[in-house]
């Protein structure tokens, strides 16, 4: 992920192999065939759980009548066209034991280019949802009046806006991914030569995507989260509402709590060691152990931990929107009544 085959990286990559950084020779105690399997099955849980998700929960949503389920959607969205477009390549690379590119010539460029961008900018696209999510629900608790004026056009704006902002924070992939051939094998990196010195621009390239992408949004998540939580606290309208007005909003307090701390958790789960790790590779990279098994497998667990991002929301919204869950159990009642209906014809 975010470039996952340049320079910065290359050396995790190394390391993840049990390759000496230095002298191309180390050999850890490691099963590589049974590393690869244990591997490739996990990536490929994660595929298909993330495509089952997020495809059943852009269908209750859309059948929701939700006021927030537009961005459910457009998470919904962006994170199942990361699955179709990352975890294929991903688990072909390790099927393989390499990460060359198997198909050359202007089709090969033009797949090294589009299938990075597109991983990494739906990425994107989903934090910065996340975003608009807690601001959502801060405006929806804070000013409940100005609430009602968000549109459905607003909306659709504000959606449009993060992939417009996504795509233009990774424009940069078309010029610099392309296609080199390095010890016989064909290899999709990225160079930002000859226009710009690769080391310096591609660190603070790296970095400033770091932070806009990952840090920013976690930061920012967590503080207007927190704001809506001490909001929900201060209820000043108490007295006003009926014992049962009163139950319901304690209750909805309670969710909201709990669904906040989940959100923020799980956002810090998936993408704080991946922070670590990717700005320790490039600011320290001398400091990186050669022919460590301990920091091979904690590469290995910070890359299926990042991974993991696409399978959260469907998590989080299936266990505590219960519209969701409800339009869910609709859609299943439906596909079995139509299933039930072919059968009968059938016979």
């Amino acid at each position: 992920m975010f470039a996952n085959n340049s320079s910065t990286t290359s050396l995790v990559d190394d390391e993840f192999q049990g390759r000496n950084v230095q002298n191309g020779t180390c050999s850890l105690p490691i099963d590589k065939m049974a590393n690869m399997i244990c591997f490739v099955t996990i990536l490929s849980i994660l595929f298909i759980t993330s495509l089952v998700g997020n495809f059943l929960l852009i269908l209750a949503s859309l059948k929701s009548k939700m006021t927030i389920n537009h961005l459910i959607v457009n998470i919904a969205a962006s994170d199942f066209l990361f699955s179709i477009v990352h975890f294929p390549r991903v688990i072909l690379d390790e099927v393989k034991g390499s990460t060359a590119f198997l198909v050359h010539g202007w089709v090969g460029l033009a797949l090294c280019k589009f299938c990075n961008f597109t991983a990494d900018a739906t990425v994107a696209v989903s934090t910065l949802s996340f975003i608009l999510v807690a601001a959502d629900r801060l405006v929806a608790v804070v000013f409940p009046t100005k609430y009602i004026e968000i549109t459905v056009k607003k909306r659709r704006l504000l959606i449009l806006s993060t992939w417009i902002l996504a795509m233009a924070i990774h424009s940069p992939y078309f010029y610099t991914f392309r296609l080199e051939t390095k010890n016989g094998e064909t290899l999709c990196i990225t160079n930002w030569e000859p226009a710009f010195d690769h080391e310096t621009t591609h660190i603070r390239y790296y970095t400033a995507l770091l932070s806009v992408v990952l840090i920013v949004p976690l930061v920012t998540v967590s503080i207007l989260q927190t704001i809506t939580l001490l909001k929900l606290r201060d209820d000043k309208i108490e007295p006003i509402r009926s014992s049962i007005a009163n139950q319901r909003h304690k209750k909805r307090t309670k969710m909201l709590l709990k669904m906040s701390v989940v959100i923020v958790l799980a956002f810090a789960l998936c993408w704080l060691p991946f922070i670590a790790l990717q700005f320790f590779v490039i600011y320290f990279p001398s400091s990186i152990p050669n022919c460590s098994l301990g920091f091979t497998i904690f590469t290995q667990f910070v890359i299926l931990f990042s991974l993991c991002h696409c399978m959260v929301n469907p998590c989080i919204c299936f266990t505590f929107f219960g519209g969701i869950r409800i339009s869910l159990k609709s859609i299943k009642a439906i596909t079995r009544k139509k299933s039930s209906t072919c059968i009968d014809t059938r016979l």
